[in-house]
C-alpha cells in the first residue's frame, strides 16, 4: 500500500461530508448521497471508514442502498478493493434506524441490576445495527457517572465502579458475542476513555482534574474489564483534557497505559474533529499539522474528521518529511485491516436483504417492555400506590406527553428531541394510561410545560374531582454541550405544579430524567415519587403497571439522589466527609428501591473469619419474602477496609445479586469474592492489599473478618 491508502485507513469520514441532501424528521428517506464526493473520498483519496448517521434516523432501506453504494465504491473501484467500515452510536438500540426497537438508557439499565438483561438489550441491538448493514458501534459507554451535572450522565451505568464494571463487560458481550464475523454481532467501542465524566464544571468536555490514583481507581476498571474479559474491540477516546492534557495528545494514556499496561490490540478512534481541536480549542498545538502529529504519536489509529482532507494532507507530509515514520502508520493500519477482516467485510461486506425482516418482533419489544419495567425505582410511597382498580386519575405534567421525555438522548436525532422524527405507533405515558383504562378513568391537564406553568388552574379544578394525581415531571433530552446545566435544580415551573396541587389528595410524582435534577421541596409535597430515567418506547405502560400495580417495582438507584445542590458525594464517599455531624445525608441512597412487598435479612455467615490474600471470602445469609406477593430484591454486599494506608472509602460495593422470591419464600444466597477484588490503589499508583480487619454489610446485617 502506498503511504496515500495508508493514510486513507486512518482517515473517518462524517456521512455529511459526503451527503448532497439531509432527511428531514418528516422525511427522513430524503437524504441523498453525493456520488461525486463519496467517489474523491474513497477512490481518490482512499478514505478507509464512515461514521454518524445523517441529521435523523433512516429507514434500515435507506442504509442498505447506502452502504451498497460505499461498498461497490470501495470493493470496485479502487486499487486493492478493500471495504469500507461504517461506524454508528447506536447508544441504546439501534436508535438511528427508524424501525429499530430502543431500550432504556443505560442509566435505567443499570438501575434493573440485571446484567443478563443487559447483555440481551445490547445483542439486540447488535442484531438489529448489522442489519442494516452497519458492523461497527460506537458503545457502550463504560464512564463512570461521578458527577450528575453531567449532560451524559444517562448513558452511564451509574456512581458505582463495581457496577458499572460488571455491566459494561455486559453490554460488551451483548454487541460482540464470541464471533463478531456474525450478521447479528457488531464490533463494541468502549467510550470515553479516559475519565470525561468526572469534568470539573459539569460541562461535556471540559477539563477534568483527576489525580492518578483516583483515576485508576475509580474510571479504568470498566475499560480494563472490557478488554480483558470480552476482548473490546475498540476505544474511542474522551474530546477533553485531563489535568492539563488533552486526552487525544496524550502518549502517556493512549499508548503506555492503554497498549503497554492493559494489552490493548484493537483500534483506537477520536471523537469528531477532536484531532483538528488540539490547536482550535485546547491550543496544544501552534496549527494544524503539529495537531496531526502530537495525536497520531500519542496512540491514534483512526482519525474522525470535519469535512475536508487537511488530516490526510498533513499525515501525509509528515511521514514523507521525516517527522513519522511510515511504521507507525503501519501499526494503525494492521489493526484497522485487523478489525474488518474480523468482521468478515473482506469475505462478504454487503447487508443482507433478508435480514430487513427482523425489525418489529414481538422478542425485541418483550425485551425492551421487560428492561423499561425493571428499570422503574419507586423512591417513595406513603401507602397511596398501588392505585386501587378503578380509581380516577388526573395525569399532568409536561411528561405526559412528550416521547422524547420518554426516550431521551440518541433517539432518532442526536439530541432526541423532535417528535416528528419518531416512528409511529409510540405509545406517550398519557396514552398508555388511555389504552389500559376507560374514558372515565383518565383526565388530562397539561399543567406545565418543560419551563413554565399551563392551565395551572384547570389543573387544580380537576385535581379536585379524581382520586389519585400522577404528575409527570420531565427533562427535555439532550446529549452533549447541548445538555448542560448550571445546575440541577427542578425547573420551577414544574415545582410549582406539585406544588398546587398537594392539597390533600395523593398526589404521584413521576421523574423522567438524565440525571438526578433536585426535588427536596417537591418530595416533600409527594405521597409516591417514582424514577423512571428514560425508559424507551415501552416506558408509559410500565408506568402504568407500577402504579397500578400489575407489576411490583423492583428496581435500585444507581447514583446517589441528592438532597442539596452542593451535596453530589457518592455513598462511597470518606468518612471525613461526614465529619462530626451528619454532612452525608442524600434524599434517597445509592442502591435505594421500594417494593410492594417486604423482605428480611437473616443469618449473615463467614465462612472464615482469617482470611489470606489469595482467599476467597465465603458468605452466606438467608433472604425472605415477608410480604404478600412476589417481589425481586437486589442483595448487595458493601465492604468497608477499616484502616488502611489511603483513607478508605466507608464502604464499597463488591458484589450484587437479583433475587426473585414469592410470597413466604426464601432462599440462602451465597458469595464467593476473591479478595484480590478488595485490594486498592496505593500511594504509588499501584493496586494493593493489606492486611487488616474488614467489615462486611449485606441488607442489615453485618460481620467481620481478618485479612492475615
Amino acid at each position: 500500500m502506498s503511504i496515500e491508502e495508508k493514510v486513507g485507513q486512518m482517515t473517518q469520514l462524517s456521512l455529511q461530508a459526503v451527503s448532497k441532501v439531509s432527511g428531514t424528521p418528516a422525511h427522513p428517506e430524503a437524504h441523498q448521497v453525493d456520488l461525486d464526493k463519496l467517489r474523491e473520498a474513497i477512490v481518490d483519496r482512499h478514505v478507509g471508514s464512515i461514521m454518524i448517521c445523517d441529521e435523523v434516523a433512516l429507514p434500515a432501506g435507506r442504509w442498505h442502498s447506502l452502504v451498497t453504494s460505499i461498498q461497490d465504491l470501495a470493493t470496485k473501484e479502487t486499487t486493492h478493493g478493500i471495504p469500507l467500515i461504517y461506524g454508528i452510536d447506536s447508544i441504546h438500540g439501534a436508535n438511528q434506524v427508524r424501525e429499530a426497537t430502543l431500550f432504556p438508557h443505560n442509566l435505567g439499565l443499570a438501575a434493573t441490576r440485571n446484567p443478563e438483561l443487559v447483555e440481551k438489550c445490547f445483542a439486540a441491538s447488535a442484531r438489529e445495527t448489522r442489519a442494516a448493514g452497519i458492523p461497527w458501534n460506537f458503545a457502550p459507554g463504560l464512564d463512570v457517572g461521578r458527577q450528575p451535572l453531567w449532560s451524559r450522565f444517562c448513558e452511564t451505568f451509574g456512581e458505582d465502579t463495581r457496577l458499572a464494571t460488571v455491566l459494561g463487560e455486559s453490554a460488551v458481550r451483548g454487541l460482540q458475542g464470541d464471533d463478531i464475523s456474525r450478521h447479528d454481532r457488531v464490533a463494541a467501542t468502549g467510550r470515553h476513555f479516559l475519565g470525561s465524566s468526572l469534568p470539573l464544571s459539569g460541562r461535556d468536555r471540559s477539563p477534568t482534574w483527576i489525580p492518578e490514583r483516583y483515576l485508576r481507581e475509580y474510571f479504568l476498571p470498566p475499560f480494563w474489564n472490557a478488554i480483558d474479559q470480552a476482548r473490546l474491540r475498540t476505544i474511542m477516546v474522551n474530546s477533553g483534557e485531563i489535568n492539563g492534557i488533552p486526552v487525544h495528545a496524550n502518549h502517556s494514556i493512549l499508548t503506555l497505559l492503554l497498549r503497554g499496561q492493559m494489552g490493548f490490540e484493537g483500534v483506537v478512534v477520536t471523537g469528531r474533529a477532536d484531532i483538528e481541536k488540539l490547536h482550535t480549542f485546547h491550543r496544544v498545538a501552534r496549527n494544524g499539522k503539529e495537531a496531526v502529529r502530537i495525536a497520531v504519536e500519542a496512540g491514534i489509529d483512526l482519525a474522525t474528521v470535519p469535512p475536508g482532507h487537511q488530516f490526510a494532507d498533513h499525515l501525509i507530509a509528515l511521514v514523507k518529511d521525516g517527522t513519522i515514520s511510515e511504521h507507525r502508520l503501519d501499526e494503525s493500519v494492521r489493526r484497522i485491516l485487523g478489525l474488518k477482516a474480523d468482521l468478515g467485510l473482506f469475505y462478504d461486506a454487503y447487508p443482507k436483504e433478508e435480514s430487513l425482516t427482523i425489525y418489529g418482533g414481538e422478542e425485541v419489544r418483550a425485551l425492551s417492555l421487560q428492561a423499561a419495567r425493571e428499570s422503574l425505582v419507586l423512591l417513595k410511597n406513603d401507602g397511596v400506590l398501588p392505585l386501587a382498580n378503578g380509581s380516577k386519575i388526573l395525569l399532568t405534567g409536561p411528561g405526559c406527553t412528550s416521547l422524547p421525555a420518554l426516550h431521551g438522548p440518541w433517539s432518532y436525532t442526536r439530541q432526541g428531541d423532535d417528535p416528528e422524527a419518531y416512528p409511529p405507533g409510540l405509545k406517550t405515558v398519557l396514552q398508555a394510561f388511555q389504552a389500559a383504562q376507560t374514558e372515565e378513568e383518565i383526565t388530562y391537564v397539561p399543567g406545565a410545560s418543560f419551563d413554565r406553568t399551563f392551565k395551572l388552574d384547570q389543573a387544580i379544578r380537576a385535581a379536585q374531582r379524581v382520586d389519585a394525581i400522577v404528575c409527570v415531571l420531565a427533562e427535555p433530552p439532550a446529549s452533549g454541550t447541548a445538555g448542560d446545566l448550571d445546575d440541577l435544580a427542578l425547573p420551577p415551573a414544574q415545582a410549582e405544579l406539585v406544588k398546587a396541587l398537594s392539597f390533600g389528595k395523593p398526589l404521584i410524582v413521576v421523574l423522567l430524567e438524565n440525571r438526578p435534577l433536585l426535588i427536596t421541596e417537591t418530595d416533600t409535597f409527594a405521597n409516591a415519587v417514582l424514577f423512571a430515567s428514560h425508559p424507551g418506547p415501552f416506558g408509559g405502560q410500565a408506568i402504568h403497571e407500577v402504579l397500578t400495580g400489575a407489576i411490583n417495582p423492583g428496581g435500585k438507584l444507581p447514583f446517589t439522589y441528592p438532597r442539596a445542590p452542593h451535596a453530589l458525594l457518592t455513598y462511597d464517599h470518606k468518612a471525613s466527609d461526614e465529619g462530626d455531624g451528619n454532612a452525608f445525608h442524600p434524599l434517597y441512597p445509592f442502591g435505594h428501591g421500594l417494593s410492594y412487598t417486604t423482605f428480611s435479612y437473616r443469618n449473615l455467615q463467614l465462612a472464615s473469619t482469617e482470611l489470606e490474600a489469595f482467599d476467597s471470602l465465603e458468605l452466606s445469609l438467608e433472604l425472605a419474602n415477608t410480604g404478600l406477593r412476589a417481589g425481586d430484591e437486589v442483595v448487595h454486599v458493601y465492604i468497608r477496609d477499616l484502616h488502611a494506608s489511603v483513607t478508605p472509602p466507608v464502604k464499597r460495593l463488591r458484589a450484587f445479586r437479583k433475587i426473585h422470591l414469592g410470597p413466604g419464600a426464601q432462599e440462602t444466597v451465597t458469595f464467593s469474592i476473591p479478595l484480590l477484588n478488595l485490594s486498592f490503589h496505593g500511594q504509588k499508583n499501584n493496586p494493593i492489599l493489606e492486611p487488616g480487619t474488614f467489615k462486611v454489610f449485606v441488607g442489615d446485617q453485618s460481620a467481620e473478618f481478618v485479612l492475615k
